[in-house]
């Protein structure tokens, strides 16, 4: 039976984990456009989900990126706006595709960078909203709506940053060793 699910998600690694928790119980991802997730549901099989960002923009290396993964077990399920999902059989052992620790920390900046990008522009939004207020007003009201939007886009933003933050550090949690975990293995 196919089941469709339109679902939003602003963080990759949230959308990832309810992937994840949808292959444990034995739905297959067919397709993904737009927010809009089409499963069969397969049970008792059950996959595991990645959603990949490769680097690679030019398509015949993103090819041979994408025809690779596929080699080693992974298939390729829809790519969307520079995402690549993609799924595998559960085997027990966690489906990572980044070993290297500059590899890991490279993929959570990706995740993370529109989180980013939207709270930086939000701060600078309100910064020139604070400064209309504060540089021209001509009245009570011409100071007071300028000065409440410009506050509430610069706090908009500092809550996207934390998030982002926030995102970066846990997609590379468990997965980058330690500062003496490195030491011990790169001396």
């Amino acid at each position: 039976m196919k089941t469709r699910v339109k679902k939003a998600f602003l963080d990759i690694n949230e959308e990832e984990k309810w992937l994840n928790e949808q292959g444990a119980q034995g739905m297959m991802l067919l397709s993904y456009s737009n927010g809009t997730y089409e499963f069969e549901d397969v049970s008792p099989a059950a996959f595991q989900y990645k959603v990949d960002i490769p680097q690679y923009s030019e398509k015949e290396r993103r090819r041979d990126y994408l025809d690779f993964l596929e080699q080693t077990g992974a298939s390729v399920v829809a790519e969307y706006a520079d995402r690549v999902y993609l799924r595998k059989k559960a085997s027990g052992e966690p489906f990572a595709l980044y070993t290297d620790r500059q590899d890991v920390e490279r993929q959570a900046k990706k995740r993370s960078s529109h989180l980013y990008a939207i709270g930086f522009s939000q701060i600078m939004l309100g910064i020139m909203f604070l400064m209309q207020a504060f540089l021209r007003h001509e009245g009570p009201v011409s100071f007071w709506i300028p000065a409440v939007f410009g506050f509430l886009f610069v706090m908009s933003g500092i809550v996207f940053l934390a998030l982002g933050f926030r995102a970066g550090r846990e997609a590379t949690k468990g997965q980058v060793p330690s500062r003496e975990e490195r030491d011990i293995w790169e001396a």
